[in-house]
């Protein structure tokens, strides 16, 4: 029988002159082969396999006798067994906790299903993936079929693949959250227990203190201790926080952070770290860890929600009596107390008794930097009494790594005012060019513009029919035995290099072409703001929400604003400008 033409080969497409250049769509050979090995009655498919291993902390890894390499080694001897299966990457969190999905080497993998690298992914059992019923659930019922990934989990004989497997995982699955609950329980029991007998089990000790790991506890630090004896003395001799800290950064004495850092060995760390200021001196004053007392469940986080660390009212505090030597006398400790609340009461009658307003709202929280040290401005008020408002830089004086030689300020309003006039001003430009662009479309010049991209486009898609009806074809050429199977893959990347690129060039056309439409349509989000707020008098919270991007102040108060719609501005002015004079 005598051989076919090859009717389908991959031919050079023609892109018009006027469509732009493109980057070139390129597809890896192990995804092409992924694809197209369905289609291909000679090929078998081969699985591109991701082992996942998790090990939760050490009290949960000392419960279940397990280890990280006792799952990996399990899990490519399942592999080695399969013969439609290769090992693409191993992915392991260790002391990670399985009842949330925030892990570094889960989320590397996830990042390799989307690119493609990988297809099947496989555990040794359900309670490796995560212990969270819900998000477990998740990632196997919704999020892998979306990638099409196979999820195998070895020892609970689950499989993706195979009708009938997921019956049993939502009892699995509750079953391993309740575990995670149960122990999580029976952790904090245990560190009660702990935490009676005065053991300091962790955290960072006290400045002051060491913790000896031989009987978990604190223990006296002879060379910081006499500081923080000294500054008890100093405030009840009637210096304030402030005065206390630059005494002892005057006497060059190492602040609790850099004493920290020192003590670890990170010199480099030590160097940047804060000197002396008042909140040290505050912290130290106020911690009943001096007085003998341990002090622990100060802050808590949530099962479901572990990430989310928040501090607990003092009512709530477990405060262990008398289980370490003290620094300061009990009724030394005490008086400091009364003293520093008694302050803090002064304060409170003192500002109560002045006729003052209320420190007005940052209307840029977030958006508005110093100059000279990038750090945030904040609102603050010009004395004490004053009813006079600033932007100014939030900069500490007390830490010379972080020292800000600008201090940048404006004054409140007059921030507001030159924040409306640029906006303002934005506004009336661009709904200038707007109407212009719109003037310029209604005229002959427009017209044969917005023809000669219709026809452009049109070409081009016409050239991307041709090139999917060629891709179409390509599998009976390989049927009828015309081509190859490699010449089959060959010539379908190219084919889909060629879709790809004219489809980028159709889209390019359209936007091209929608510049010249009689009703020309800006970003709707700046046309809805547009409308909400042209008639406003005044700068508002909302609408400095909607406009303002960044604000940089210096030491002279001057002001740089840039504000979200900036580049559609640009854009809109070229477009306005284009084919001036032609008619």
């Amino acid at each position: 029988m005598a051989r076919k033409s090859r009717k389908n080969l991959p031919v050079s497409m023609s892109v018009p002159e006027s469509s732009l250049a493109m980057d070139t769509v390129t597809e890896s050979a192990d995804n092409l082969m992924l694809q197209t090995s369905v289609s291909l009655e000679s090929i078998a498919a081969v699985y591109h396999v991701a082992i996942y291993a998790r090990l939760s902390y050490e009290t949960e890894a000392n419960r279940e006798r397990d280890t990280v390499e006792t799952q990996i080694a399990y899990l490519k001897n399942f592999i080695g067994r399969q013969e439609d299966m290769e090992l693409a990457d191993v992915y392991a969190d260790v002391s990670f906790s399985g009842t949330n999905f925030e892990r570094p080497e889960f989320e590397r993998m996830m990042q390799d299903i989307r690119s493609g690298k990988i297809d099947t992914v496989i555990t040794k059992d359900l309670s490796r993936l995560g212990r969270n019923y819900i998000d477990s659930g998740i990632y196997i019922e919704r999020i892998f079929p979306l990638f099409h990934v196979r999820y195998i989990a070895v020892n609970d004989d689950f499989d993706t693949n195979r009708e009938g497997t997921d019956l049993t995982m939502p009892l699995k699955n509750i079953i391993n959250e309740w575990y995670a609950r149960d122990l999580s329980n029976k952790m904090h029991a245990s560190y009660q227990t702990m935490w009676k007998n005065g053991a300091y089990i962790y955290g960072r000790p006290p400045y002051g203190y060491r913790k000896d790991n031989t009987v978990k506890k604190l223990v006296v630090d002879e060379q910081t201790a006499s500081v923080v004896k000294r500054i008890f003395g100093m405030y009840l001799s009637g210096m304030t926080y402030s005065e206390i800290a630059r005494q002892l950064q005057q006497e060059r004495i190492v602040s609790p952070p850099k004493y920290r850092y020192l003590e670890q060995g990170n010199i480099e760390k030590a160097e940047t770290a804060r000197d002396w200021y008042h909140l040290h001196v505050k912290t130290i004053l106020t911690n009943r860890h001096y007085a003998g007392d341990s002090v622990h469940a100060t802050r808590e986080g949530g099962f479901n929600n572990p990430s989310k660390d928040r501090r607990v009212s003092e009512e709530h505090w477990i405060i262990i009596p008398n289980t370490h030597e003290p620094l300061v006398s009990r009724e030394l400790f005490e008086e400091v107390q009364k003293k520093i609340k008694k302050h803090i009461n002064n304060l409170h009658a003192h500002n109560a008794t002045l006729e003052h307003e209320k420190t007005p709202e940052n209307f840029f929280p977030g958006k508005c930097i110093c100059a000279c040290c990038r750090k945030n401005i904040g609102v603050v008020r010009s004395n004490t009494g004053s009813n006079y408002f600033y932007y100014r830089c939030t900069t500490t004086p007390f830490n010379r790594h972080m020292r800000c030689t600008a201090h940048g300020k404006i004054k409140y309003r007059e921030l507001h005012n030159a924040v409306f006039q640029v906006i303002k001003s934005h506004m009336k430009l661009c709904l200038e060019k707007m109407e212009q662009t719109r003037e310029r479309n209604r005229s002959s010049y427009g017209i044969r513009q917005y023809r000669f991209y219709a026809g452009e486009i049109a070409k081009v898609q016409s050239s991307l029919r041709k090139v999917k009806s060629r891709e179409r074809g390509l599998y009976e050429d390989y049927k009828d035995g015309i081509i190859t199977s490699e010449e089959y893959l060959q010539y379908q990347q190219s084919y889909r290099q060629q879709a790809a690129e004219l489809e980028k060039t159709a889209e390019e056309l359209l936007e091209r072409q929608k510049r010249y439409q009689k009703d020309f349509l800006p970003d709707e989000d700046w046309v809805a703001a547009v409308k909400k707020f042209m008639g406003k008098r005044k700068l508002t919270k909302e609408m400095a929400d909607a406009f303002v991007e960044r604000i940089v102040l210096d030491k002279e108060g001057n002001v740089e604003i840039k504000l979200k719609y900036n580049d559609f501005l640009k854009e809109l002015i070229q477009t306005a400008g284009e084919g001036c004079g032609n008619d």
